[in-house]
């Protein structure tokens, strides 16, 4: 069933007889583990991204993302407030990992602020930033901070999110920057410039009575043609949009036939705007919860109640019910009493959304995803409630000793050559 949906189309079809010929490398990253379900100091916390950005740098993973989130008075959901802080603060730490917002949640934000400080950290950072944004899903943080940003709207925070990262792209592209949307308007109408040392005026800001008509928005950004776009999202259309922009996407762990759902468009357009084929699986990245034990047993007995209350809380966040155990059916599969009294662990578990065992159950499931559907993208986190630390560390080093050997790493080289193909 999966090798015919693969084939809908001829120009990504892929013979799944010739995959066992692809090369295994994958491109693996990595969240950081941020205590989530209970507040502990935050120098803590960035002792701990530090130690664990450490061990994945040493074991070659690509991007180390940080997310976005406010206000966690309960401990849930407790990332940084600022992504791009913290990937300030690790890129000064480390020389060689790419540092990522996964994502900068931009309708809570000014996009000129964001164009500055992102373009600011690329520059700091000698190249090694990937720009992850989305518009969010969280209605109690974002009315503090923008009103039209209110998630209840949904039509209309996705405008604004559009439109706010069509700001930051035009600001890394134009050194006379202008812009009149629906929301935002730059330079704001009628300020005239009244001092006299900056005449006579520059024509390409400011009219001849002084009034301020384009911005020069600084730093430009280091990389070229420009910093990478990634896109967060589960969402077909998003995939769809993203292709036809040249824009990676990372999506969370679904079934195989959702996530074939996204690809397929995605592939179809990534491959007009580059101009050729691009093969399955190419420019997006799957998020999965993972842990690694010492064997099958404690692995599963350490993690099932931290995936129940993790998912089980994520249900409960959405209105009509979109992240309840009917979201996370496969395309075309019902609800079973079976599937219907598992809990949240066995029920994804069973569909390949957690990856959770001793090593070589980790190694089998990630190798099935990438010969079943080509993936070789891989965003690791362990955002696991009340599992101790010391643990969370031991299986990323059984992590980084057992499965990563499996697969390799792509190095940043390859990564950059096929970027420039």
């Amino acid at each position: 069933m999966v090798a015919a949906y693969v084939k809908m189309t001829l120009v990504c079809s892929i013979n799944l007889l010739s995959l066992s010929s692809w090369k295994k490398n994958m491109r693996f990253d990595f969240i950081p583990n941020f205590n989530i379900g209970v507040n502990i100091p935050w120098n803590r916390t960035l002792e701990m991204f530090r130690e664990q950005t450490s061990l994945v740098e040493q074991a070659d993973f690509t991007t180390v993302w940080f997310t976005e989130h406010h206000f966690a008075h309960n401990g849930f959901i407790n990332a940084p407030p600022n992504p791009i802080q913290v990937c300030t603060h690790i890129g000064a730490h480390f020389k060689k990992i790419r540092v990522g917002t996964c994502p900068v949640v931009l309708p809570d934000w000014h996009p000129l602020r964001v164009a500055e400080d992102i373009a600011m950290l690329d520059n700091m950072t000698l190249g090694r930033v990937d720009f992850g944004v989305a518009k969010g899903i969280n209605e109690r943080q974002t009315l503090q901070f923008n009103e039209n940003a209110d998630r209840r709207k949904n039509d209309k925070v996705m405008r604004l999110f559009e439109e706010s990262l069509d700001i930051v792209l035009k600001v890394w592209d134009n050194e006379v920057f202008k812009y009149k949307g629906e929301f935002y308007e730059f330079p704001v109408p009628n300020w005239k410039e009244t001092n006299r040392y900056f005449q006579p005026f520059d024509k390409r800001y400011h009219n001849s009575d002084g009034e301020y008509k384009a911005m020069y928005v600084h730093p430009r950004p280091f990389q070229s043609p420009n910093i990478p776009i990634w896109l967060m999202s589960n969402a077909p259309s998003t995939f769809k949009t993203a292709g036809s922009k040249g824009w990676g996407v990372i999506s969370m762990a679904t079934t195989p036939k959702r996530t074939l759902a996204c690809w397929q468009p995605y592939c179809e357009e990534i491959s007009k705007f580059k101009g050729f084929e691009a093969k399955l699986g190419e420019g997006v990245g799957v998020c999965f919860s993972f842990y690694v034990g010492v064997n099958q047993k404690e692995a599963e007995d350490t993690v099932r109640p931290a995936i129940n209350a993790y998912y089980e809380m994520l249900g409960g966040s959405r209105p009509l019910g979109e992240w309840t155990k009917h979201g996370y059916l496969d395309i075309g599969e019902t609800m079973s009493d079976h599937d219907d009294k598992l809990d949240w662990f066995d029920f994804l578990n069973a569909r390949g959304v957690i990856v959770v065992g001793d090593a070589n159950f980790v190694i089998e499931r990630f190798r099935r995803c990438q010969e079943s559907y080509g993936l070789d993208h891989v965003v690791c986190m362990q955002q696991f409630v009340n599992v101790p630390y010391h643990k969370l560390i031991a299986s990323l080093d059984r992590f980084i000793e057992h499965v990563v050997p499996y697969f390799g790493t792509k190095s940043i080289g390859q990564l950059r050559d096929k970027k420039n193909a």
